[in-house]
């Protein structure tokens, strides 16, 4: 059975002091667990899962070294943050890339600069992972990629996408040589802009923008213009702005350079 002892410290993983505290993070169902199994055994400290889940997942489970502990669904409900609990739910331990900024040269990356809708922080990760782009840079402000929310919205992209917390005066961007773009209102049509295939694309908070302090290192302000400007709406969602900017960068550089 569940020790309440372990019921506590799974919830208290919900809350980012706790996660700080123990340097773990939780991953739940069958899907983002199995991947975890099969990509990143060494970071599972330990697993819950129904019956089931152990069955099909034995060989897998063997090989990793790792015994998982068998609860039954009303169990798995009592630690689960989903409203749908899925079979099973790992402790894990939190893990950062090395990471050094001449990695970006190259390449074209990311910098989210106070993003702060877990949602939005998810989506975003997946979408990078999409367009092949391999590294996310996120302001120290960020919302924490090991919530759970976060990690739901990713749908396993965070076991591609490299992601690192980092100041923005910390990449020394001027040194790298790269172009710097950010997405603001006022900005240049994206789809009359010379894009690159290598730079750093800036994207802002959600309701702030980019801070003033990173807008003087934005070389080229570049925005997605409305279809009517007769809208209401003032501006588009932050993670689907990334995702038309990304897409509109790979379609002039060629969706193969990463």
């Amino acid at each position: 059975m569940l020790s309440k002892k372990s019921e506590q410290y799974i919830k208290s993983l919900s809350l980012k002091k706790f996660r700080q505290k123990y340097d773990n993070f939780i991953i739940e169902g069958d899907k983002m667990v199995s991947e975890l199994l099969a990509l990143f055994p060494g970071q599972i400290e330990r697993i819950f899962a129904v019956p089931s889940w152990i069955s099909r997942n034995e060989h897998s489970l063997q090989k990793a070294g790792i015994s998982p502990q068998e609860i039954n669904e009303r169990e798995l409900k009592k630690i689960s943050s989903l409203k749908t609990p899925n079979q099973t739910l790992a402790i894990v331990r939190q893990w950062e890339p090395d990471f050094q900024p001449d990695q970006l040269s190259g390449h074209l990356s990311l910098y989210l600069d106070g993003i702060q809708n877990p949602g939005n922080m998810g989506t975003i990760l997946r979408t990078a992972d999409w367009f092949g782009i391999d590294w996310v840079i996120c302001s120290p402000d960020s919302a924490d990629r090991f919530s759970p929310k976060v990690v739901q919205a990713t749908m396993g992209a965070m076991f591609s996408v490299k992601c690192v917390r980092r100041k923005f005066e910390d990449l020394t961007v001027k040194k790298l040589n790269l172009p710097i773009y950010g997405a603001i209102l006022k900005g240049e049509n994206l789809f009359r802009t010379s894009l690159k295939s290598e730079g750093l694309i800036v994207i802002g908070n959600e309701g702030k923008g980019i801070r003033p302090e990173v807008l003087p290192f934005v070389d080229h302000p570049i925005s997605i213009p409305a279809y009517h400007d007769n809208r209401g709406t003032e501006s588009l969602n932050a993670a689907i702005a990334t995702g038309i900017i990304c897409a509109g960068f790979r379609r002039a550089g060629g969706k193969d350079i990463g």
